[in-house]
């Protein structure tokens, strides 16, 4: 009886056929390669090498072996690109005459394999804008020496690399004119002073992050000087750059691109891979995912709507619960006029000119800081402009919350120290007040005096946000601010998106205790009654008695 093979079976032999032959074919390729390049380099890798007519003397002729082992050309014969007119025997005279045919350019093999680099390229303003034949991609690029670039996170040999490309031609004065129909160098602002923190800018991106076309993945589709990006296309929770996490990864993660898309048995392909060494399987998946923020924050763009929602949520609810609070109180007023008709004002004073300059200037960088963090967290208007304000109120608070530890201890102090005996009864009967108390025109539990000017409530939301929240929001504001300071790692986190992260959240609390604090100045026996006391010094109050 004859055995049938299935034709799965037979599809299984013929790919299996087919990738053993594709690798000797490869592994053949490589070796002829490297035998054919190793006559070149005999002369090229050569330190002494020089051109031997003088329409050849700025040509680079150096090519190291180590520099073109690390290109991305490495394992692509000389010839591939390079024939001389009479063959290969012919570079064995000097100097070399080489064809100029179309098969030697670029886009003979880039034109096929990566398309959408020369179709970008196409429209760009180098193609577009400069003579035909004056710009190509030698360029900028050298192929000897091109190394796989990093899309999504560059390192900054990487981004000094890109750069170097772009300020070869733009900073040589005959060379920007030539290509740029006449234009001085000096016209350009390389310096790009109009950039908040300009060398912070120009050393953590490449030219191209901001000039390339906002719809360029490839980045190779440069846009006139007037048309490169705006703030917002890069600091915000869309922008350009988070799009372009997911673009090609790098060679050596390709491994595991494929998982996860229900072509194959995942677990056995895994374990094949992490057999192999390297990096895991899962690492590379998460790589191929995205990863460009692991350990960096950029102002905008690493917002969390999650957080965002439940922030926005928590606002909204604390202001219904303080405009229900108000409008009790607004019915329940007659009730209370009439039980303090009889009394009369008194004024103690309580809040000495150093307390009050500080709690004017404080409270004015609590609320700019908070608008333009707003402004820089959703990416609003000019964000520039945001950045300068919110770094230059940020180190004013720096000062003035040293001008607070200072007033306390030449005498203020003795407000904030909590006294732990009889706390809970006190906590008990202030909570009891301000949620029934007050509605009904019942007496303060607790009257300002010289030496306690808080009650319980106001010395523990006091003690907490000046003493913990408003530290901790100076430190990680200026570990953002100079981020060479910022751990690599904390908590076994990301150190700056750890950080960036608990100067959010202590953002949220300010505007939380912000809205609570203005709320109940509202709750003295006048609205402006506490409000006039931080102006000149004099706590307002009624009470049966002489009026003082």
């Amino acid at each position: 009886m004859m055995k049938t093979v299935s034709i799965g079976k037979w599809l299984g032999y013929i790919f299996r056929a087919a990738g053993i032959l594709g690798l000797l074919t490869f592994a053949l390729y490589t070796q002829a390669a490297g035998d054919i390049n190793a006559q070149c380099q005999r002369c090229h890798s050569d330190s002494d090498i020089h051109a031997v007519t003088p329409d050849k003397s700025g040509a680079k002729l150096l090519i190291t072996d180590e520099s073109y082992q690390d290109s991305v050309h490495a394992k692509v014969p000389c010839v591939a690109c390079h024939q001389s007119v009479n063959g290969n025997a012919g570079f064995e005279a000097l100097p070399h005459v080489q064809t100029t045919v179309a098969s030697n350019s670029c886009e003979s093999c880039h034109g096929l394999i990566q398309h959408k680099i020369t179709d970008a390229y196409k429209k760009s303003v180098h193609a577009t804008k400069i003579d035909q034949g004056k710009f190509t991609c030698e360029s900028c690029h050298d192929a000897h020496t091109m190394q796989a670039g990093i899309i999504t996170q560059p390192t900054a040999q990487q981004i000094t690399a890109s750069n170097a490309m772009c300020t070869d031609c733009h900073t040589r004065p005959t060379v920007y004119k030539t290509l740029s129909g006449g234009k001085k160098v000096t016209e350009q602002d390389l310096t790009h002073q109009s950039l908040p923190n300009p060398p912070l800018h120009l050393s953590s991106l490449r030219c191209i992050d901001c000039h390339a076309s906002s719809q360029d993945t490839t980045l190779h589709n440069i846009a006139p000087a007037k048309e490169s990006l705006t703030c917002k296309q890069c600091h915000s929770e869309e922008s350009l750059l988070i799009q372009r996490q997911n673009f090609t990864p790098v060679e050596q993660n390709l491994a595991g691109s494929l998982l996860n898309q229900g072509l194959f048995d995942d677990k056995a392909l895994q374990d094949k891979l992490n057999a192999l060494g390297g990096i895991p399987a899962e690492k590379q998946i998460q790589w191929v995912k995205g990863t460009l923020f692991t350990n960096s924050y950029m102002i905008g763009a690493n917002g969390d709507i999650r957080w965002d929602k439940t922030i926005i949520t928590l606002t909204g609810g604390l202001f219904l619960l303080l405009f229900g609070h108000g409008l009790i109180r607004l019915v329940t007023a007659s009730k209370r006029r009439s039980l303090t008709a009889a009394m009369s004002w008194h004024k103690t004073y309580l809040y000495t000119l150093p307390v009050r300059v500080w709690h004017w200037l404080n409270a004015l960088c609590f609320i700019l800081l908070l608008v333009s963090g707003v402004g820089m967290h959703f990416a609003q208007g000019e964000l520039a402009t945001w950045v300068d304000l919110h770094n230059f109120v940020g180190i004013a608070l720096c000062i003035i919350w040293l001008m607070f530890i200072l007033i306390n201890l030449l005498g203020n102090g003795h407000h904030y120290i909590i006294r732990i005996s009889g706390l809970l009864g006190r906590i008990y009967r202030q909570t009891r007040y301000y949620l029934y108390g007050i509605f009904t025109g019942a007496e303060h539990p607790e009257h300002p005096t010289a030496n306690n000017k808080f009650n319980p409530l106001q010395q523990l939301g006091y003690v907490a946000v000046m003493y913990l929240v408003v530290p901790l929001l100076i430190v990680t504001g200026l570990l953002m601010l100079y981020s060479d300071y910022t751990p690599a790692t904390l908590f076994g986190l990301p150190g700056k998106l750890v950080v960036a992260y608990t100067h959010y959240g202590l953002a949220a609390i300010s505007l939380l205790f912000l809205l609570v604090h203005l709320y109940l100045c509202t709750t003295g026996d006048s609205l402006s009654a506490l409000f006039k006391g931080m102006v000149d010094g004099y706590h307002r109050y009624k009470s049966k008695g002489d009026k003082h």
